[in-house]
Parts: structure tokens; C-alpha cells; sequence
């Protein structure tokens, strides 16, 4: 590596790096493994139509805005990368910008710094605009499709609407996304659902063992919750749920994943949290709920189970344990939380 610049001080450094990040049109970032803090260059905001500075500098931030049909193998890449099985980054996919459509990079990095035990200390990369070139190499490859299958003739293709294409194309995309939602959505409470639950449950675990971070589990439900719908009816106990979803909502992080599992019963996923921070979380949950009054004179009160997941956890082990703890917490007389 050449060094362009040589200064004296660590400021004048600084002043140098922060003025090229500033012009610089396309987007780098810096990923520190040691803290998982990612910093990103007010390019690579501008890039995707966001505020500069706007998102929480993490790699939640970057896997969150890859393309859904990318993830998979994007996150293949970049493991064989940082386990040694491959010798570069460098890999095509697309980015969710702030007007919700996708904008087509190229993503190139290295790792910089080891940690002692041989996982990534420092991984600097960068991402490039390819959007425009990517969208012509489709559209010729359709073309030469549909030249090659016989079915238009070149006159024919040189009359194609390529506006037209992709206002069809987006209008599927819509389409797509709208059934993919109903889906994963349950439809009483407006949450996730438990298949969408049991999806996002794999995504994070195999994230938590990428990055080496910690993640928790916690799972509850509605304690004597068929005497209410007993003494109250179905239409309140409805009523109660969609409460309980929304004061739910309210009082955790925006990162944290909040599912129906079924019935009266509802998971909580807590990325970065280890089992202490996450007691620490679900107490306050668990106060919340039973001091708020669902309507006059009436309350309920619910019973948690926690667990953590470690590196040899199947998702069968993570469940079985939050169970038992759910389980523990009831038999010790509700309202209560208990973990293993």
C-alpha cells in the first residue's frame, strides 16, 4: 500500500480523512469487530437518498436494507470471506433506498486486523453505484432472450416500451411484496406471525455467530387468560391481545423482533442482548404490563420464560429451554419470570 498522505499529528489526519469521506460520491464503510460499531461515509447515505447519519452504526443497518432475494447469498459471501474460505470481497447485489425501490451496488472490501483468536478485528470496504449499467445488462439479456427463443422479431424489439416494462415490473414487485406481508402478519394483533417468527429466528442466529454477538430469547403469555375470556367474553380477550401487542410495541427496541406464537402466547427476540440485559428488558416488561389498565378496574399480569442462545444451539435446544422457563414461572405462581 502506497501512503499518498504523511502528517504529523493524528488531527490533521482526521481532517484530511473526514474531508475525502465528505466528497466522495459513492459510499464507504469501516466495521470495527471488536465493538460491531460500522461507520459509513455521508456518501454512502446521499447514495441511498438518506439523511446523513440517520441509521444506527451497526451491520444491522446494512443487512436490513439488502434486497430479500439477495440476503442469502450476499451473507454466504461475505462468511466465506471472513472464515478464510474465499480470498476476496467483491460481490453485486441491491440496496433498499429511502424511497423504498432498490438501487443495484457493487460491494467491495478487506479485512484489515485480526482479533487473537482469528476472527475480524477491522473490515474496510466500500459500495459503488452500478445501478444504471446493471439495468441495460438485463435488459439486453432479455432481448437476446427473446431473440434467441424466436419469439419477436428485431423490428419488434427496437418498439419495446422500456417504461412501460418496468412500470409492469414494479407493479409485480407491489404485488409480491403486498402477499408476502399478509403472510408473515397475524391478523388480530398486527404483529409477525409464527411462521414469520420462526424465519426471522433462523436469520438471527446465524447473524449472532457471524458477528460473534450475543442474542436472547424471551417467550410469555396472558397468565388465567381463558377466565378472562370466560368472564369478559372473546370479543374483550380480542380486544386485550391487541392491547397487549401495541404497549408490547411501544417499550422495546426498534431492533427487536416481536411475534404471536399462538393463542395467548408471544416470542421476543433480542439481538446483542446477553442473558442478564435481557432479565433486565423483560422485568420491565413484565412491570409494565401489570401495572397498565386495559380499561377501569381491569388488569392482567403475564409469566415469561428467557434463554440465551449458544454458539452449539440447534433451534429445537433455544425453544426447549424457553419453554421449560415459561413453564418454571407458571408452576412458581405467575407473574413472574424465570430463565435457564
Amino acid at each position: 500500500m502506497n501512503d499518498t498522505y504523511k502528517h504529523s499529528e493524528v488531527t490533521e489526519s482526521d481532517t484530511t480523512l473526514n474531508a475525502i469521506l465528505d466528497l466522495i460520491v459513492e459510499g464507504t464503510w469501516d466495521w470495527n469487530g471488536e465493538t460491531g460499531h460500522v461507520t459509513r461515509s455521508p456518501g454512502w447515505y446521499r447514495m441511498l437518498g438518506y439523511e446523513v447519519g440517520i441509521f444506527l452504526e451497526n451491520v444491522f443497518t446494512w443487512e436490513n436494507i439488502i434486497h430479500p432475494d439477495d440476503y442469502k447469498r450476499v451473507m454466504t459471501h461475505f462468511e466465506q470471506y471472513i472464515n478464510g474460505q474465499s480470498t476476496q470481497y467483491l460481490i453485486e447485489y441491491r440496496c433498499k433506498k429511502s424511497d423504498g425501490s432498490y438501487l443495484w451496488i457493487i460491494d467491495r472490501a478487506k479485512i484489515q486486523a485480526y482479533k487473537a483468536d482469528g476472527t475480524v478485528a477491522r473490515m474496510i470496504g466500500a459500495h459503488h453505484n452500478i445501478h444504471n449499467k446493471k439495468l441495460a445488462q438485463d435488459e439486453v439479456s432479455k432481448l437476446n432472450k427473446l431473440l434467441q427463443q424466436g419469439n419477436m422479431s428485431l423490428d419488434n424489439l427496437i418498439k419495446i416500451n422500456a417504461k412501460e416494462l418496468e412500470k409492469k415490473n414494479q407493479e409485480l414487485e407491489e404485488k409480491i411484496k403486498e402477499v408476502a406481508l399478509l403472510s408473515n402478519i397475524d391478523p388480530l394483533t398486527s404483529i409477525a406471525n409464527r411462521r414469520s417468527f420462526e424465519k426471522e429466528l433462523q436469520k438471527e442466529v446465524l447473524r449472532s455467530r457471524r458477528y460473534n454477538h450475543p442474542l436472547s430469547l424471551t417467550i410469555f403469555d396472558i397468565d388465567l387468560f381463558k377466565n378472562v375470556n370466560d368472564t369478559y367474553g372473546h370479543k374483550k380477550g380480542d380486544d386485550i391481545l391487541q392491547k397487549l401487542c401495541k404497549l408490547v410495541s411501544t417499550n422495546i427496541r426498534e431492533l427487536d423482533f416481536f411475534a404471536r406464537w399462538g393463542g395467548e402466547e408471544f416470542v421476543l427476540i433480542f439481538p446483542e442482548l446477553t442473558l442478564k440485559q435481557a432479565l433486565v428488558v423483560t422485568e420491565k416488561l413484565r412491570t409494565t404490563i401489570s401495572q397498565y389498565e386495559i380499561e377501569p378496574d381491569l388488569y392482567i399480569t403475564c409469566s415469561f420464560g428467557v434463554t440465551e442462545c449458544k454458539d452449539e444451539d440447534s433451534i429445537e435446544d433455544i425453544f426447549q429451554r424457553i419453554d421449560n422457563s415459561l413453564y418454571q414461572a407458571k408452576s412458581n405462581g405467575r407473574n413472574r419470570i424465570e430463565s435457564l
